[in-house]
């Protein structure tokens, strides 16, 4: 039966936006002040779109749970990173 529906063998796009939001994220993490108010929605961005791909790639069993889960750390350890950073910050002031 052939619905025109073929296989896509490639991972959803958004694992890959993951990925590159996230260490995006990460390394404006690191910037002083201004890069905690950029990094911060770049690794909420991340953790979303991460989670997404691995649902969209299970869903059609297609390749890319990994790179959305991965995507999706990164994201997380970007927003600890603005979050300790932000505790410092209000602790040490």
């Amino acid at each position: 039966m052939d619905d025109g529906y073929r296989a896509r063998k490639h991972a959803p796009a958004v694992c890959d936006w993951s990925i590159a939001l996230g260490v995006a994220g990460l390394v404006l993490a690191a910037v002083p002040v201004v890069g905690d108010w950029v990094a911060a929605p770049l690794a909420v961005v991340s953790i979303v779109l991460g989670s997404l791909g691995i649902h969209v790639a299970e869903r059609d069993g297609r390749p890319g749970t990994a790179r959305g889960l991965v995507g999706a750390m990164i994201g997380v350890v970007a927003l600890g990173v603005v979050l300790f950073s932000l505790a410092a910050s209000i602790g040490h002031g």
